[in-house]
């Protein structure tokens, strides 16, 4: 119990609360109607801020004062709370929307915005992916393609163009989809990572490396690094096209894969 309601103050926080305060509302939920000296004993805040912290508590509405010599304090339900901070936080949001587009008219920068970790660049992906208007272009691995399927289904439902490049076989196509050649490829991506590159709307663009603890990401809406990530993403297209048709003719000419050629590069 004690780790639980410690995660309750640690979330608590979360709402605009300093620890003070969520360990003082905590004791008034459980402990309704007691004095500022109670309070203290019971929530582990010096009794130095108990005062300036039911103030604070006041201030926001989230406890009332009930009496006089001593006062009692009692907290205001944590769903009435949690309604009126939903509210506010909705209406905030909704706020900035419409207003933000009036501060600044710029539609492009140039910066680059870093993301590391899995989970970072999963949802700035997913993000992308669902505010696509009118297009999306990827290329990316079969497991990151399944992880992506129902924000990509969503996006083709309400009319977003869909193309990717696919590297391994998936069960579901979603949109126009490519195959590209996998020979030597796994090999190489368990050493460097499974590469995933997204341009949607042809004004943002990613690029990511997923490789166990050290997936990383760039975002950006430059334009140079755009216009690099679609030729990445359009010479994918070209080799899954040229080799569904020319197979043979490519590997009697060029090897294997494009052996002779690759053979001639210190990469790819």
């Amino acid at each position: 119990m004690k780790d639980k309601g410690s995660n309750v103050i640690n979330e608590l926080t979360k709402l605009g609360l300093n620890k003070y305060e969520a360990k003082v509302y905590v004791a008034l939920l459980e402990n309704p109607e007691i004095t500022a000296y109670e309070i203290g004993k019971r929530s582990g805040v010096p009794q130095s801020k108990i005062y300036d912290t039911v103030k604070e508590l006041a201030n926001k509405c989230m406890l009332i004062l009930n009496g006089s010599d001593p006062v009692r304090y009692v907290a205001v339900p944590l769903d009435e709370f949690l309604n009126r901070y939903k509210k506010e936080t909705e209406y905030t949001i909704k706020y900035l929307k419409e207003n933000i587009n009036n501060i600044s008219n710029t539609k492009h920068v140039d910066y680059m915005w870093h993301f590391q970790g899995e989970n970072q660049c999963n949802d700035k992906i997913r993000y992308m992916i669902k505010n696509a208007k009118k297009s999306i272009y990827l290329d990316v691995w079969a497991g990151n393609y399944k992880l992506l399927y129902d924000d990509l289904l969503k996006a083709h439902d309400r009319g977003v163009e869909i193309v990717c490049v696919v590297y391994g076989n998936i069960e579901n196509e979603i949109g126009k989809v490519y195959y590209h050649e996998m020979y030597g490829m796994e090999e190489d991506a368990d050493i460097n990572g499974r590469w995933l590159c997204l341009v949607t709307d042809y004004s943002e663009s990613l690029f990511s490396i997923f490789k166990d603890e050290d997936s990383s990401a760039v975002w950006t809406q430059n334009k140079s690094f755009m216009l690099s990530t679609e030729c990445f993403i359009t010479h994918d297209i070209f080799i899954s096209e040229i080799y569904s048709k020319y197979r043979n003719l490519l590997d009697d000419e060029f090897g294997y894969n494009l052996e002779k050629i690759r053979k001639k590069l210190p990469i790819g």
